[in-house]
């Protein structure tokens, strides 16, 4: 499975957690559900997903700006100044926050043809600004999709711990034909 198919089952994977996430109350989704000073209820993992494939994809491969700077959003519309800042969105209304996922993921699409001419020219990206590590633009593709992946898992299971009932998000069942 090449890069563009396994961003196309993301896409189909995310309609399925979309509308489960439309289905639950918006306080059970403002919920903390784990004890850190991290993601600790679904909308904070909500809005950190479409976060890092804006940053990495726009900024980083692109050198565009972010989706985020179009899109009205409460708590993600400045650059934040502390943890947490970025990481806590629990008074965001769940719809913004999906909208600005869905900006992201149109941008993404539109764009493919664009980030992966930066793939085929084996351009290094640097890891962090304060880090001297570098990896390959296909590695960045790569970590933003799996990045998705383990964070989507994690809302599953808090919608678990929540007791609700998660979608199946297996590519397996997504993908066959």
């Amino acid at each position: 499975m090449d890069a563009e198919a396994f961003y196309r089952y993301l896409t189909q994977a995310r309609r399925r957690l979309w509308t489960t996430l439309r289905a639950l109350p918006e306080d059970a989704l403002a919920r903390a559900v784990l004890p850190t000073d991290g993601a600790r209820c679904v909308k904070d993992l909500v809005a950190h997903i479409p976060v890092v494939e804006d940053g990495w994809f726009r900024l980083d491969l692109l050198g565009q700006p972010l989706v985020l700077e179009t899109v009205h959003l409460e708590t993600l519309g400045a650059e934040p100044t502390s943890a947490d800042e970025y990481w806590h969105h629990e008074k965001e209304p769940l719809e913004s926050l999906l909208a600005y996922w869905e900006a992201v993921e149109s941008d993404t699409l539109r764009r493919w043809p664009e980030l992966m001419e930066v793939v085929a020219s084996n351009r290094r990206i640097k890891v962090s600004e304060d880090r001297t590590e570098t990896i390959s633009a296909d590695e960045v593709i790569w970590h933003v999709m799996q990045h998705e992946v383990r964070h989507t898992a994690q809302i599953v299971q808090m919608i678990r711990l929540l007791g609700h009932q998660p979608p199946s998000l297996d590519l397996v069942f997504l993908t066959a034909r």
